[in-house]
């Protein structure tokens, strides 16, 4: 349970109230706040309602009423859970109620594991195989809710973030990004161009907005859905990979496990590249991994962990590649 300030908890205590109203409870229904943003600490929050049969996530933005956020968001839920509803194993978390004062919308809870609590702290190599398989299926369903439609690939946009953050790093870690970085360059000249699926997408698929139900498979938190290339969506599932520990031989050049990548596709079936797939999946772990070495940025524990593993990971990655580029030592 995380804290409120005292205006905080009298804000959200008169969302509660006006729920509660709503849903013909007499009194105010029990809260905590479960979740603070970390970019948007002071509009953006959720509560955890307590209600007599059920639980309901309350997520707070403030500064929706001027941006239009929560109101895009729950007509977005409103609208994926009718073109789901076809599917078995693919939903959406079903939207309950939106205030009219646009400040907040209330959804049902749902106390399942995330993809990322299973493939982070699971021991079974099996059961994070069977998730990249579930996830797969769920991401192909949310890609077909409108027709797909080509779209040339861009890639400039990654290749010059990550040679900005190669400015900002100690030497020794631009001198071993570096031959990464211009890897990609080489990359960007065969890429650059080549039709490739755009969809309605997630535009935030990380692992941690995709629950893991009994059977079912349970999206959340789609402000940042969009229409864009299909790839993206699966570059941010794929980025948590990191975190499995697995012998070299068994990670391709993408830097992500084989038996991962592969169970993931089993289900997914819209038309990927698989070379776009994988300049994508290297740019983002190079430039997560730069991110982390800023010199402005102080890492937490979780982080120093992070940063590592995605060293460990670009190395095996790239490996191949600039052993080629500068001969055998």
């Amino acid at each position: 349970m995380l804290t409120l300030t005292k205006d905080e908890h009298k804000r959200a205590t008169g969302f509660v109230e006006e729920f509660s109203r709503h849903s013909a409870v007499d009194g105010i229904l029990p809260f905590e706040c479960i979740y603070r943003s970390h970019d948007f600490p002071d509009t953006r929050m959720v509560l955890r309602i307590k209600g007599p049969r059920q639980h309901f996530a309350l997520k707070i933005d403030t500064a929706s009423p001027t941006s239009g956020r929560l109101q895009k968001e729950f007509d977005l839920l409103t609208r994926l859970t009718q073109a789901l509803e076809k599917h078995k194993a693919s939903r959406v978390i079903r939207p309950c109620y939106m205030s009219p004062g646009f400040m907040f919308f209330v959804t049902e809870l749902i106390d399942r594991p995330t993809c990322v609590d299973v493939i982070h702290n699971s021991q079974d190599d099996d059961q994070v195989a069977q998730i990249y398989r579930r996830a797969g299926a769920w991401l192909h369903d949310l890609h077909s809710v409108q027709p797909s439609k080509d779209y040339g690939f861009r890639p400039r946009w990654m290749t010059d973030g990550i040679n900005a953050l190669l400015t900002e790093v100690p030497p020794l870690i631009r001198m071993e990004g570096q031959p990464m970085a211009e890897r990609l360059e080489r990359d960007v000249l065969l890429l650059k161009g080549i039709p490739e699926t755009q969809v309605f997408s997630h535009g935030d698929f990380h692992g941690q907005n995709l629950l893991v139900g009994q059977g079912e498979m349970i999206g959340l938190d789609f402000t940042e859905a969009r229409e864009k290339l299909a790839v993206y969506d699966i570059v941010d599932f794929f980025k948590s990979d990191i975190f499995r520990d697995a012998d070299p031989s068994d990670i391709d050049r993408s830097g992500i496990v084989k038996h991962n990548k592969d169970m993931f596709f089993r289900l997914y079936r819209h038309p990927i590249h698989m070379e776009i797939l994988d300049f994508c999946v290297r740019g983002r772990l190079l430039k997560d991994w730069l991110s982390l070495w800023q010199t402005t940025h102080v890492c937490s524990t979780y982080e120093e962990s992070r940063r590592q593993r995605l060293g460990d990971r670009l190395r095996i990655a790239f490996r191949n590649d600039l052993v080629c580029a500068t001969g055998p030592s």
